[in-house]
Protein backbone atom coordinates (compact mmCIF):
# COMPACT_ATOMS: atom_id res chain seq x y z
CA UNK A 1 0.00 0.00 0.00
CA UNK A 2 1.44 3.85 -0.42
CA UNK A 3 2.22 5.68 2.73
CA UNK A 4 -1.35 7.99 3.73
CA UNK A 5 -2.12 10.19 6.62
CA UNK A 6 -3.55 8.80 9.63
CA UNK A 7 -7.56 9.40 9.60
CA UNK A 8 -8.98 11.09 12.50
CA UNK A 9 -9.65 8.27 14.76
CA UNK A 10 -6.04 7.46 14.27
CA UNK A 11 -4.56 10.03 15.07
CA UNK A 12 -6.68 10.28 18.47
CA UNK A 13 -6.12 7.02 19.46
CA UNK A 14 -2.17 7.55 19.20
CA UNK A 15 -2.24 10.69 20.89
CA UNK A 16 -4.58 9.12 23.68
CA UNK A 17 -2.15 6.70 23.59
CA UNK A 18 1.01 8.67 23.86
CA UNK A 19 -0.26 10.61 26.89
CA UNK A 20 0.69 8.15 29.44
CA UNK A 21 3.94 9.02 30.96
CA UNK A 22 7.09 6.05 30.23
CA UNK A 23 10.23 6.20 29.09
CA UNK A 24 11.39 8.09 26.07
CA UNK A 25 7.63 8.86 25.51
CA UNK A 26 8.62 12.77 24.39
CA UNK A 27 10.85 11.27 21.57
CA UNK A 28 7.74 8.93 20.38
CA UNK A 29 5.36 12.13 20.81
CA UNK A 30 7.60 14.39 18.39
CA UNK A 31 7.72 11.06 16.01
CA UNK A 32 3.70 10.96 15.76
CA UNK A 33 3.68 14.22 14.12
CA UNK A 34 5.25 12.99 11.19
CA UNK A 35 3.98 9.39 11.61
CA UNK A 36 2.47 7.40 8.67
CA UNK A 37 0.31 4.48 7.94
CA UNK A 38 2.22 2.16 5.78
CA UNK A 39 0.48 -0.69 5.86
CA UNK A 40 -2.80 -2.44 7.46
CA UNK A 41 -3.52 -5.77 8.41
CA UNK A 42 -4.50 -8.23 5.88
CA UNK A 43 -7.51 -10.13 8.06
CA UNK A 44 -9.70 -6.97 8.07
CA UNK A 45 -8.67 -5.17 11.71
CA UNK A 46 -7.74 -1.62 12.20
CA UNK A 47 -4.14 -2.60 12.86
CA UNK A 48 -1.83 -0.09 11.40
CA UNK A 49 1.97 -0.18 10.77
CA UNK A 50 3.92 2.80 10.70
CA UNK A 51 7.38 1.06 9.85
CA UNK A 52 8.26 -1.36 7.18
CA UNK A 53 9.96 -4.16 8.71
CA UNK A 54 7.27 -4.89 11.61
CA UNK A 55 8.45 -7.15 14.37
CA UNK A 56 12.43 -5.94 14.41
CA UNK A 57 12.81 -5.74 17.80
CA UNK A 58 9.74 -5.12 18.56
CA UNK A 59 8.22 -3.78 22.11
CA UNK A 60 4.91 -3.35 23.25
CA UNK A 61 4.67 0.39 25.20
CA UNK A 62 1.49 1.09 25.90
CA UNK A 63 -1.51 -1.67 26.22
CA UNK A 64 -5.29 -0.51 26.17
CA UNK A 65 -8.19 -2.41 26.99
CA UNK A 66 -11.89 -1.06 25.62
CA UNK A 67 -14.37 -0.62 27.91
CA UNK A 68 -17.80 -2.86 28.36
CA UNK A 69 -15.77 -5.68 26.36
CA UNK A 70 -12.46 -8.36 26.46
CA UNK A 71 -11.13 -6.20 23.48
CA UNK A 72 -8.07 -3.95 23.20
CA UNK A 73 -4.66 -2.45 21.36
CA UNK A 74 -0.94 -1.82 21.91
CA UNK A 75 1.54 0.60 20.83
CA UNK A 76 4.29 -0.77 19.60
CA UNK A 77 7.76 0.23 18.95
CA UNK A 78 10.47 -1.05 16.52
CA UNK A 79 14.18 -0.32 16.55
CA UNK A 80 15.39 1.14 13.43
CA UNK A 81 19.71 0.70 13.02
CA UNK A 82 20.11 4.45 12.17
CA UNK A 83 17.42 5.86 14.25
CA UNK A 84 17.11 3.78 17.17
CA UNK A 85 13.77 3.40 18.84
CA UNK A 86 11.00 4.12 16.30
CA UNK A 87 7.12 4.08 16.59
CA UNK A 88 6.06 0.86 14.70
CA UNK A 89 1.99 1.13 14.89
CA UNK A 90 -0.81 0.33 16.58
CA UNK A 91 -2.00 -3.68 16.70
CA UNK A 92 -6.03 -4.58 17.45
CA UNK A 93 -5.97 -7.51 19.78
CA UNK A 94 -9.80 -8.29 19.78
CA UNK A 95 -11.72 -11.43 20.71
CA UNK A 96 -14.87 -11.38 19.18
CA UNK A 97 -16.20 -12.94 15.62
CA UNK A 98 -16.13 -9.77 14.21
CA UNK A 99 -13.38 -6.85 14.13
CA UNK A 100 -14.23 -3.02 14.21
CA UNK A 101 -13.92 -1.42 10.83
CA UNK A 102 -11.70 1.17 12.75
CA UNK A 103 -10.25 1.63 16.02
CA UNK A 104 -12.71 2.60 18.94
CA UNK A 105 -12.95 6.54 20.09
CA UNK A 106 -10.44 6.80 22.83
CA UNK A 107 -12.85 7.46 25.39
CA UNK A 108 -13.42 3.75 25.62
CA UNK A 109 -10.52 2.77 26.07
CA UNK A 110 -8.80 2.21 29.47
CA UNK A 111 -5.24 3.09 28.85
CA UNK A 112 -1.69 2.15 30.69
CA UNK A 113 1.87 1.73 30.36
CA UNK A 114 2.93 -1.84 29.74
Amino acid sequence: MDARPLNQRERAVLEALLAVDFQDVETLRRQAAEVVVVGTCGCGCPSIDFQHGHGLGMAIRVNAGVRGSHDGLFLYTIEDPQRGEVLGGIEWVGVGETDPDELPSPELLDIRAA
